[in-house]
């Protein structure tokens, strides 16, 4: 995905978003705001067990979300 891209969509989100931490709920505010062409690049639940996974991609989207917003995101029940 382009960086401009992915930067433009961080701060239309972060724009009405405000504080919140919560990897999940920016993860589908995201979606709702880019192509589903640049949609692909984040991961999906496991079929089975529902648990939500960190690609490599989606590190670099809460990375880059931390540098533009000094927030960190989490994802709750999250095991690496």
């Amino acid at each position: 995905m382009n960086r401009e891209i992915l930067d433009e969509a961080i701060d239309t989100v972060f724009s009405y978003t405000g504080s919140i931490t919560d990897w999940i709920v920016i993860k589908k505010e995201l979606l709702k705001t880019l192509t589903s062409a640049d949609r692909m690049y984040f991961s999906t639940r496991d079929p089975v067990t529902k648990a939500q996974r960190l690609n490599d991609f989606e590190k670099i989207v809460i990375e880059r979300w931390q540098q533009k917003t000094g927030i960190r995101l989490i994802l709750k029940n999250h095991e690496e």
